[in-house]
């Protein structure tokens, strides 16, 4: 996908002076843009605020990489865009001027302990507490997606997921990876797993029923709530799959305290690589 021309599609909202903007904003990061063939994935630029709509963007293939307009006259952000070009290079997706820190998590305790790590670098950061409470929500999330949801045994059966609530670690081969960074305001984190599993359709379902009250579970939901509250609480989610090998999932979370999270604007960006 490194060289594929984007299929540039603007939300209807866009003036023409505002696409040829955002047209060069990502020209400059050497984003190709162009009709692209019929395999090539399609960019769709919209204000970031989600709608129900966008899910059946999600479902096409590839599944369209949905891009938010947040600056001003309706640009896409510079971090975004680097994310976006990092994602689709097979770079990585964390900001390299970021000081990262990695753990290999094994067991749901790990992951708690991972997000009260992350949280303090908040706190260090001159973050608040609700900034903080936030990034330890995410990071548990991806977490444990990543530790008990992604593990299949050799039948391509799934290893942990069907008891989510009894499993407190896992085997040594099926451990996964977090990492997490705070920089300009932001945190960002990473789950890595080895499996490639993760399809669009979780993240679909949660568009489709986006703006519809949570069903909360008080005992911690499902895989399908938990990432529901990763997309309220994130700015940015990008996730990279390489089938049968491995998934990273990216958030991006503003440190900042705006009310609402979930109708801030958000960037969803999937990308399906080949083995």
């Amino acid at each position: 996908m490194k060289d594929t021309p984007l299929k540039l599609t603007p939300d209807t909202s866009m003036t023409p002076e505002a696409l040829d903007k955002a047209s060069g904003v990502l020209a400059r990061d050497g984003l190709l843009l162009g009709r692209g063939d019929v395999a090539a994935p399609q960019l769709v630029l919209f204000d970031g605020r989600l709608t129900p709509a966008h899910a059946e963007l999600l479902e096409r293939r590839p599944p369209a990489l949905l891009l938010a307009t947040r600056d001003p006259g309706g640009q896409p952000s510079p971090w975004e865009v680097r994310l976006l070009g990092a994602l689709l290079r097979g770079g990585a997706l964390l900001p390299p001027e970021a000081s990262v820190s990695r753990e290999e998590l094994g067991s749901v305790a790990d992951v708690t302990a991972a997000g009260e790590r992350a949280a303090e670098a908040v706190m260090q950061s001159g973050g608040s507490k609700v900034a903080a409470s936030r990034v330890a929500d995410v990071v548990h999330e991806i977490g444990v997606n990543a530790l008990l949801d992604a593990p299949v045994d050799d039948a391509g059966q799934p290893k942990y997921a069907h008891r989510r609530g009894q499993v407190q670690s896992v085997a040594d081969e099926d451990r996964c990876l977090l990492s997490w960074a705070v920089v300009d305001g932001r945190a960002w984190l990473e789950a890595t797993d080895r499996f490639g599993r993760l399809t669009t359709s979780p993240l679909v379902r949660v568009v489709k029923a986006w703006g519809e009250k949570a069903q909360v579970d008080a005992s911690g939901g499902g895989a399908g709530l938990g990432l529901r509250r990763i997309l309220e609480h994130s700015d940015a989610v990008a996730v990279r799959v390489i089938p049968g090998q491995k998934t990273q999932f990216a958030c991006g979370v503003d440190l900042g305290d705006a009310r609402r999270r979930a109708a801030q604007p958000k960037s969803l960006l999937f990308c399906l690589e080949r083995g």
